[in-house]
């Protein structure tokens, strides 16, 4: 699994090398992001200091959390966890 953390997504974004920032509903039903680079391939999974991939409860704290700590990254993609009832 590749990793990244707060600090270097950040310096990836304010770099213009972030193709797009993946927005995943995990089967817990949270939310984590995984990156996609210009100059690496493969994904990337933000992690937190302790290097847990880090989660977000909600979809709107996440969206400010992006908004308030990398700005507008060039793209977003959203997965919905299905689920059954």
């Amino acid at each position: 699994m590749n990793t990244l953390s707060e600090a270097e997504l950040t310096d990836f974004v304010k770099n213009k090398a972030v193709k797009r920032l993946n927005i995943v509903q995990n089967e817990a039903g949270k939310y984590q992001i995984i990156v996609n680079l210009t100059w690496k391939e493969g994904d990337w999974n933000l992690v937190t200091t302790r290097k847990t991939i880090r989660e977000w409860a909600s979809l709107d704290r996440l969206a400010r959390h992006i908004r308030e700590n990398y700005g507008i990254p060039p793209a977003i993609a959203l997965s919905l966890q299905h689920s059954e009832k």
